[in-house]
């Protein structure tokens, strides 16, 4: 076997803060048939690193870990074919908890078909997945039907959007339903995340939250959570809007609350989102349309500072050089975007005269229609 251990951020791992202490894991299982030359791999992150570990399958397919964790954690197993090397779409993988004492996988033809005999985890885990199974295997139906020929059709196109989304809320609905009735348990933790993506919902995280037992909510993820959703609350509509100091481009400190008077869009950006770029145009216009009835932009740019250059030279081929713009050139990590929750780009908060979040997330046609509301009473 061998181990290789990379220091990166801890985004898989689920703790309680009752299992601070190591615990052993053992994982066995067999997988037959076996082409000679497979090679079973085992991922995980562990206390902020994430650990590989490998094992050449022979042709009986037996195969064991031994792994040591502080806390509970999701794992994924994968089999690397000689005709198939790597981790692809179409590999067989399965993913699975890590938790004190044995995991053991039934002997099985494939990873994703085999059984685990295990903790609480892990059975509350598998009941997770068996009600999901039904609308991930529609959408992996749905996903085959995405060729080339099928691109070049609208009408194709719109209906895959739209089935899409609705297998998206449906698998959302099974993991709200999972939280209410396992409100005890650290996977719940795991199917919030899901519910709620990147852009979360302040109403909506706070009725999940609230709904789990309140030992799970103390805990250590629980706690996260919790932070999570202050920050939230803080930057919900009808909040006032945090109030933060920046640098622009050229190297001036400028602050939001400079621009009180004035309905502002707060964007957060940066050169190397396309999605963001996408959006310039839009933006463009809706300042050229409002701008001198009390309407502007403020730009926040994600990119680092190895990316200032590329920063600069977005706003002047995207023609924002009309309004302002700021950036700590720290990416996610800005104190900015922490404060604001950022996670994901575009976003924005539309901001009123008096400082108060009166919208979010305004792209394309819903900004104009917004601000249309506001300015052509």
């Amino acid at each position: 076997m061998k181990r290789i251990l990379i220091n990166i951020l801890a985004t898989a791992v689920l703790t309680p803060s009752l299992l601070m202490a190591q615990s052993k894991v053992q994982i066995n299982g067999k997988i037959k048939p076996a082409p000679a030359g497979s090679v079973l791999y085992l991922n995980y992150v562990n206390d902020g690193a994430s650990e590989q570990d490998s094992v050449l399958l022979d042709q009986s397919g037996n195969f064991r870990f031994k792994a040591t964790i502080t806390k509970p954690a999701i794992a994924r197993l994968f089999i690397s074919h000689p005709e198939n090397p790597g981790l692809k779409k179409n590999s067989d993988k399965v993913f699975f908890y890590l938790e004190k004492g044995t995991v053991k996988f039934s002997p099985s033809d494939s990873l994703r078909t085999a059984q685990i005999d295990a903790g609480d985890l892990n059975r509350d885990y598998s009941a997770l997945k068996s009600a999901l199974l039904p609308l991930e295997r529609e959408r992996e139906a749905l996903f085959a039907t995405l060729n080339e020929e099928n691109k070049k059709s609208e009408l194709f196109v719109k209906n895959y959007i739209e089935r899409n989304e609705a297998l998206a809320e449906s698998m959302k609905k099974v993991y709200r339903s999972f939280i209410t009735a396992h409100s005890k348990s650290i996977v719940s933790f795991y199917a919030l995340e899901r519910v709620v993506g990147a852009i979360p919902d302040y109403a909506e995280l706070e009725l999940l939250f609230t709904s789990l037992d309140n030992e799970l909510k103390q805990s250590e993820q629980g706690k996260t959570w919790y932070d999570k959703l202050q920050v939230l609350k803080s930057t919900a509509v009808g909040a006032v809007a945090p109030v933060f100091t920046s640098s622009t481009p050229q190297g001036t400190a400028i602050a939001l609350a400079d621009l009180r008077g004035k309905y502002v869009l707060l964007d957060f950006w940066a050169s190397w989102c396309a999605p963001c770029r996408s959006e310039s145009p839009h933006l463009v216009q809706a300042y050229e349309k409002y701008s001198k009835k009390g309407f502007t932009i403020f730009n926040i740019s994600l990119d680092s500072k190895s990316a200032k250059e590329a920063w600069e030279k977005a706003i002047k081929d995207d023609n924002l050089e009309q309004w302002d713009h700021a950036s700590d050139l720290d990416g996610f990590k800005s104190a900015t975007a922490i404060l604001y929750g950022i996670q994901a780009i575009p976003q924005n908060f539309l901001i009123d005269p008096s400082g108060k979040i009166v919208a979010k997330n305004l792209r394309g046609e819903h900004l104009d229609r917004e601000l249309a509301k506001i300015f052509e009473k």
